[in-house]
This record gives C-alpha cells, structure tokens and sequence, in this order.
C-alpha cells in the first residue's frame, strides 16, 4: 500500500513538472510550433468555393466568387449583365433566397471526396462577401440558415466528412468587401485607428467556427488590405494552438496579415495557382482549379477546364517540390458538383489507388526533376525511390541519370499487367537504364507512369 501512495506522489510530481508548449501571440512563438504530422501525410485535399455568388454564376473576369465585387468595381460590365438578367432593381443581396441547395447531398459530396483519393477538405465558411455558411449570430440574416436554403452547410458536411474518415478545414476570409464596421475601420486611418469590426465580428466567428465544428485547419484569406495586427491574428492563433479543442491536430496556413505571406504561418500558400517548380524549404500548399474560377462560372467553357492527366502532373510537381495539392470544386447553387469536375476527381482516386505509395507520407528525393516531364519522390517507409515519367519512350528505354543502382536494385513500374518483364541495366557509376516491353495498351497504367526502385540510391 505505502508503495501505491508513493508511486502516486511520485506520479503526480512529474506531471505537475511537465510543462506542454505554450505559444505566445507573437509570430516568432507562433512558427516555432511545429505543423501536426498528418498534413504532410495527407498530401491532397480539395477546396470548396459555395455561397451566394454560385447563384448569378457568371464573370467576365477571373474568378466567379468576385461577383459583388465586379458589380461595383468593372466599369458596369456585370452591372448591366445583372440589369438584363435580372432587372435594374435587384442587389446582389437577392440572389440569397434563390440560393436552394435543393440538391445538396453532403453524404454525396464526402464520398466523392473519399474515393478522390483525398485526405482532406476545406470549404468557404465565408467569403469576401460576408455571408456565412452557418448560423453565425455575426451576419444576422446574411447566413445559409437564416436566408437561403435554411442549412447549416458547415455543420452537415462536416459531419459527413469527418464520418469518412477524412479531416476537415474551414477557409475564412478576415475582411468583408462591404460590412459597414470593416469600411469604418478602413476610414479611420491608415493603418485603422480602431478595430471594431475585428472585435464584434471577425473574432467572434473564428472562434465560433472553431468551438463548434472543431477542424482541423483554419485558411485564412482577404488579408491583404491590413497587417495582422489589425486582423488580431497572432492572439487568435495563439489561442487556437494553446486553449482550443483542436489544439494538437489544427494548422493554419499564411494569410494572416498583408506582410505575412510567404512569411508567417503553418503553411505558405503563395498566390493562387502557386506551382514555384522547386523545392521550398517550409511547408507550402498550391491551390488549384479544375477550370479557372474557384467558384460555379456557368459560362466557363469546356476548353478552359485541365484534363486529368494535366492535373495529376500538377499534383506530382507539387508534391515532388514538398508541396500538398489542394483541387477545388465549385457547385453549383442546387448543390450539386459539376461532373466534369466529378470525372476529374475520380480520375485522381484512380491514380492514387495504383500509385498512393509515391504520394501518400512521400518526401521530396535529393533532386525534384531530372527533366520537365521525369519528377522524383521517396519514401521512408518502402525506403523506395519512385521516379514519374510523363511519357512512353518510342523505344521502351528510360534512363534515370541520378540514380544509383547495384546488384540488387528492382525496378517495378506501378500497375504494369503485363508478363514480360522489365529489364534494369545498372550504370557502373551512376544511372539506370530500363526496357520496357511493349504489350497491350490495357497492361500499361493510365495517365502516367511511375517506376519504383527498390535498393537503390
């Protein structure tokens, strides 16, 4: 018994002088704290871009999401595109109610996800254009609730993510093009006086969002206008790694402030469509579109959209660079993903389901690309090499320069069917050469090809 008591005090002493982490609301503290382990893994995730702007679905310009914003901003272009559509006296705030999500399925929407091949999924609680894709007591009567389709979007699809075993994030823009409180801070100065809209509104949505659907990432975004000191960004992140309920799996990327992209953050995220085409030392994420629009652009046509192969390369540099893929989709306003959308992602699931293991917990080799179309990944836990071939050789000869190769190297071409096998000529100093046989068009892997090699270097 006295062996128990003293056990137990002994116990309780080394707990009370374990000490976890805390990280102060100052950037240096802030991107000390390293990005949960998961993220890395994961690899591929798909972006979300949903709300009212999928109603008028229409640009002339770059984005669809950017609606409101051209209608007051392109010389009257979208102005007078609206007034023939929809007559001189509809605001934008109309096309709220004819926001049905009539179709939305987020059990649908989650399994196309999962069989993407994708390991996590952001979706726009708000946009630039303030309104909420949840109950947020911060946007009274501009939310999917109150006005719209009387859902709670955040809340179900979540749920319906989470339940396929995938993780989930919540994009958030910090300003809102027209909220009365965010124009009067802007006029108070530059830089603002005063934050009343980050203290009534900003803040308490972050937090919302994260008290009630707990995820897993946080991407801010419309930071661009102010310093982060304004956003209140460094307490609010600081509060989510220390006190929050998702304070040991949630990361968050680099738009917290005009000067902290590329700078600050969990992960960079550069611009839109970031592809540096070499290595980057710190954890970064391209964003990438199907078509061009991140959201529904109803008029964008067919020729504007990447086709599988494109978008299965792009997603190889990228992760041969250390980079995660994040594809978005927009749906339209019934709630239903494109299907041409719909094919490419299937397309992706089809690639990964024969090559995840170059892709899935990979690392970027000692050299990312031996030319434009030949790209490399390893990974520590086959402790393979895997090179990625954007074509087939009118011979059947590849030659791998860097690589390494011995008595004992295999070379596996991933998905081959075909009997005949491969054969592997080791250089004598450096570099692989191999045949492939020609067989059957259906005994070859689709889109690309991806050669293992098993003890080499």
């Amino acid at each position: 018994m006295k062996n128990c008591v003293l056990l137990l005090l002994l116990l309780k002493l080394f707990i009370s002088n374990v000490k976890s982490q805390i990280y102060s609301a100052n950037w240096t503290d802030l991107n000390s704290r390293p990005n949960p382990g998961w993220y890395d893994e994961a690899k591929f995730g798909i972006f979300i871009h949903f709300g009212v702007y999928s109603v008028p679905a229409y640009t002339t310009h770059s984005y669809a999401e950017w609606y409101w914003y051209y209608l007051n901003n392109d010389n009257g272009t979208t102005q007078q595109w609206q007034n023939e559509h929809y007559g001189q006296q509809f605001r934008y705030q109309d096309f709220a109610p004819m926001f049905n999500c009539r179709f939305f399925d987020p059990d649908e929407w989650a399994s196309i996800f999962q069989k993407s091949g994708a390991k996590y999924v952001v979706l726009t609680s708000k946009h630039h254009e303030g309104y909420t894709l949840w109950n947020s007591d911060q946007a009274w009567n501009w939310n999917s609730v109150q006005n719209g389709p009387g859902i709670d979007i955040v809340g179900e699809l979540t749920n319906s993510v989470k339940k396929q075993g995938l993780h989930m994030g919540l994009y958030h823009s910090l300003y809102e093009w027209y909220n009365p409180l965010y124009l009067s801070d802007k006029a108070s100065g530059s830089p603002p006086t005063q934050n009343d809209y980050v203290r009534e509104v900003l803040s308490p949505q972050l937090r919302d969002i994260v008290l009630k659907y707990e995820p897993d990432i946080i991407w801010a975004d419309g930071e661009w206008e102010q310093y982060s000191n304004y956003w209140n960004s460094t307490e609010f992140i600081s509060w989510l790694y220390n006190e929050s309920p998702v304070k040991d799996t949630v990361l968050v990327n680099d738009r917290w402030g005009k000067e902290t992209r590329g700078v600050d953050g969990g992960f960079f995220t550069g611009g839109d469509h970031w592809q540096p085409g070499h290595l980057v030392s710190h954890k970064w994420e391209n964003c990438e579109t199907i078509g061009y629009s991140y959201g529904y652009d109803e008029n964008e046509p067919a020729t504007a959209y990447q086709n599988s192969t494109v978008l299965i390369q792009e997603f190889v540099e990228t992760v041969a660079c250390g980079g995660n893929f994040l594809l978005d989709v927009g749906p339209n306003a019934e709630g239903l993903i494109p299907n041409n959308m719909v094919d490419r992602l299937y397309d992706i699931g089809l690639f990964l389901s024969i090559n995840g293991e170059s892709i899935y917990g990979s690392s970027p080799w000692r050299i990312q690309n031996q030319t434009e179309s030949i790209w490399f990944t390893t990974n520590s836990e086959t402790g393979s090499i895997y090179a990625f071939c954007y074509y087939f050789s009118d011979d059947g000869i590849f030659e791998f320069n860097e690589i390494i190769g011995n008595e004992n190297t295999v070379v596996e071409l991933l998905g081959y069917k075909g009997n005949k096998p491969i054969t592997v000529d080791v250089h004598k100093l450096k570099g692989i050469k191999l045949t492939v046989p020609f067989v059957s068009p259906s005994d070859y892997p689709p889109f690309i090809y991806v050669f293992k090699f098993i003890n080499a270097n």
